[in-house]
């Protein structure tokens, strides 16, 4: 799994699949029409209909979209549809957030849930991510940022913000220490970092630091291939798969 900062200062290029058809059903109304399953289609979730409305609007190149209005309609379409992504607005589960990995995560974990919330707050990011959901964010997340997230969330990567990243990181790196000092790793972390060249050493650093390769390469001044090039690197040299167990051997 790897984790994605949400870059609020940054510019993000808008993506999109090309090809692709854009089609909307409403699987909350009584029809028994069903949406033909397809590998790419995302699921929208809102019972508000200016919200469902901007998020159509900014995903419309994206992939194949279907819209519910409510939790037992989208446990209904799930069950009967494959669907690859699913915007779950938080408002929804207004009496509490919790509720939510029990109700989805857990029932479907081969989708990637990505909740937006109206008022975004590190504890309930921290508690939804720590407990399977593969996105956080505002439920207004502009129309880059919004494209940007569903794109890494397809690729196995999970959306959230800088600061929710760092307390993230924190408390998975708290709760893999005993067990790092039990098998003695702290050693096999040091060695591991000492076979990184001062270039590789600098950008894992930014990475545990929560920087994006944007980010990084604009800071040492060179391309984001080029960082990409040197993280393939690092991750084979640190025997890391992503830039989580980085970031946790780092802080580490």
């Amino acid at each position: 799994m790897q984790l994605s900062i949400n870059p609020n200062t940054d510019e993000i290029p808008e993506l999109g699949v090309n090809g692709n058809k854009n089609h909307k059903a409403d699987l909350s109304s009584g029809s028994e029409r069903r949406v033909v399953p397809i590998a790419n289609k995302i699921l929208l979730c809102s019972s508000d209909k200016a919200i469902e409305k901007r998020w159509q609007e900014s995903l419309n190149e994206v992939g194949e979209l279907a819209a519910v209005s409510s939790l037992e309609s989208l446990i209904k379409s799930l069950k009967t549809c494959q669907t690859e992504v699913v915007l779950v607005d938080l408002e929804l589960f207004a009496k509490d957030y919790r509720e939510l990995p029990a109700s989805l995560c857990q029932q479907f974990p081969d989708v990637s849930f990505v909740v937006l919330s109206p008022v975004p707050n590190d504890d309930e990011g921290l508690y939804l991510i720590s407990h399977g959901v593969k996105g956080y964010c505002n439920r207004y997340i502009s129309k880059a940022l919004l494209v940007k997230a569903i794109e890494l969330v397809r690729m196995g990567e999970v959306w959230v913000g800088r600061s929710l990243l760092f307390k993230l990181m924190n408390r998975l790196s708290s709760m893999a220490s005993p067990q790092a000092e039990e098998r003695g790793m702290q050693g096999g972390s040091a060695d591991s970092l000492a076979k990184l060249t001062e270039r590789e050493r600098e950008i894992a650093q930014h990475v545990g630091a929560g920087d994006s390769n944007k980010v990084i390469a604009r800071k040492l001044d060179i391309t984001e291939r080029t960082v990409k090039a040197h993280l393939s690197s690092i991750f084979r040299k640190t025997n890391t798969k992503d830039r989580l167990q980085l970031g946790l051997l780092i802080n580490a």
